[in-house]
């Protein structure tokens, strides 16, 4: 549909982005180095959900967007499908993260021990001043704390349930898949969805809509390296150090076809430190790959079609809101509509 013919429109968007941008002078004189320490958890939702590691860039769309989350995400996204891709990053496994934080609440000794890690999960969330910062706590340095997931011991053992590996790894960003959707796929659609979007469907199948309760196997908070191989002397290089959440939940025990029981768990992960978005993502990836949590036929979590197509806050928040561009020649065609029958059924009282 075109509306470049509307009377005065070009004018008229003009004027509305000239007014827009005045009302991010104030966002503008916030220093991009403050956003990115002040407001570490928005730069990382936007880094996670633009699929764009970048701290910088995070915190440049956030401002950008004078704090709408969303439309950052957005920037970063469309910012991404400009740059020129030069290779494929080395595989990382978490199991080799430098660990800030990591906890397991489903063993309560584990190797290494319980590592809190910052977090305000234990704080009572009340808008108080007090401050904490002086609490003694023990020096350590995350070098040291290279520890496997406390899931491993059970995979040691063959007891845990492992799902196959796709022969291709499919890249969401070039193609969209198609049913059946690869593994790999799903994946990445999960790793870039929106936060409060994968919750939702998430709770649902906590809430009653499906069967999954979860123990929190493995969640871990830290720092993994990036290693490429360079493109000219074909040696491996450290590209950076990426900050990175991971989570392991555990199902319950599952029949397989061969008769073997095993562990169900599921996998979350994404850039930066977000842990209930890691959460729900492995929450999801329980109920989408064991389909013994579904209440029923189906429910919103254990369906690929659902999950896949609406949990991606870019797509969502973008088709939303173009339903703020004319849409009269449809209206118009129904209120005409309308009228026609109203008057065709006076004529027949």
């Amino acid at each position: 549909m075109g509306y470049v013919a509307i009377k005065g429109g070009e004018e008229a968007i003009e004027n509305s982005l000239s007014f827009y941008e005045e009302t991010l002078q104030s966002a503008k004189k916030l220093e991009t180095q403050d956003v990115t320490n002040g407001l570490r958890y928005a730069v990382d939702k936007v880094m996670s959900e633009g699929s764009l590691y970048s701290k910088k860039l995070s915190s440049i769309a956030i401002k950008k967007s004078a704090g709408d989350l969303l439309n950052a995400a957005f920037f970063l996204r469309a910012h991404r499908s400009s740059c020129q891709r030069i290779g494929i990053a080395k595989t990382i496994d978490v199991n080799d993260m430098k660990l800030l934080r990591r906890i397991s609440s489903a063993f309560k000794d584990i190797q290494g021990g319980q590592i809190l890690g910052p977090s305000n999960d234990y704080e009572v969330k009340l808008l108080l001043n007090k401050s904490y910062r002086n609490e003694k706590w023990e020096e350590f340095s995350d070098n040291e704390n290279i520890i496997k997931s406390s899931l491993e011991p059970l995979r040691v053992q063959g007891v845990v349930k492992t799902l196959q590996k796709d022969s291709e790894i499919s890249d969401i960003t070039r193609v969209f898949p198609e049913p059946p959707y690869p593994r790999s796929a799903v994946m990445q659609t999960l790793t870039r969805g929106e936060a409060g979007s994968m919750l939702g469907f998430a709770y649902t199948s906590i809430r009653g809509y499906g069967d999954v309760h979860p123990t929190i196997g493995d969640l871990r908070l830290g720092t993994c390296d990036l290693k490429f191989t360079h493109p000219f002397t074909n040696n491996e290089v450290k590209v950076g150090d990426l900050e990175l959440t991971s989570c392991e939940s555990a199902g319950t025990f599952e029949k397989q076809e061969n008769g073997e029981v095993k562990l169900t768990t599921g996998f979350g992960f994404c850039f930066g430190f977000n842990e209930t978005k890691a959460i729900s993502m492995s929450i999801l990836d329980l109920s989408l790959y064991s389909a013994k949590f579904s209440v029923g036929e189906k429910e919103f979590a254990s369906d690929f079609e659902m999950i896949v197509h609406h949990i991606d806050g870019v797509d969502s928040m973008g088709f939303t809101n173009h339903f703020k561009l004319p849409h009269y020649v449809t209206f118009q065609a129904d209120l005409q509509v309308f009228s026609n029958a109203s008057d065709f059924a006076k004529d027949q009282k």
